[in-house]
């Protein structure tokens, strides 16, 4: 059977690049003090995944242990327009998210209890994401107007 000319554009496979070392480092030390999500990351896509794709990545956020906050992003800008997307996942009512996320846009704070879609414009500041309680899974995304996941500011490469 000939090969199908669009198969390229439907991903079920993780190809994401690995996270940074900074990033790396945060969550180790999270997860030594007790404090850390149960998470799974399901898919990315980008340009070097499927040519001129935009940038997608898509996590399951499956409970927080610990008794402190689970800070998973720094603050940081990009040069491209983002959407970061929070759904709860119970069926009798998918609008409540059944967790508590601390996230800032700009210098402002804002709680996050209800799902939601957050814009974040391009070279605006965001984040850090800190997770203070995960009763019931949550489907995290972040989508962006780019071709691939880069930060104009809040680098975590070291």
């Amino acid at each position: 059977m000939p090969e199908l000319k669009y198969a390229k554009y439907i991903v079920t496979e993780d190809l994401a690049r690995k996270p940074p070392a900074g990033f790396l480092k945060r969550r180790e030390e999270q997860r030594s003090s007790g404090n850390y999500l149960e998470a799974t990351h399901m898919l990315s896509l980008n340009d070097t995944i499927a040519q001129g794709a935009l940038y997608c990545d898509t996590v399951w956020l499956w409970n927080k242990k610990g008794a402190r906050g689970v800070e998973t992003e720094i603050a940081h800008s990009h040069d491209f327009d983002e959407i970061l997307g929070f759904m709860g996942s119970r069926r009798e009512n998918p609008k409540e998210l059944n967790a508590e996320i601390e996230f800032w846009l700009g210098d402002e704070k804002y709680l996050i209890t209800q799902s939601c879609l957050i814009f974040a414009p391009r070279n605006i500041a965001h984040c850090p994401l800190i997770f203070h309680r995960i009763d019931t899974p949550v489907l995290f995304f972040t989508v962006g107007n780019g071709i691939s996941y880069s930060r104009a500011t809040g680098s975590e490469e070291q």
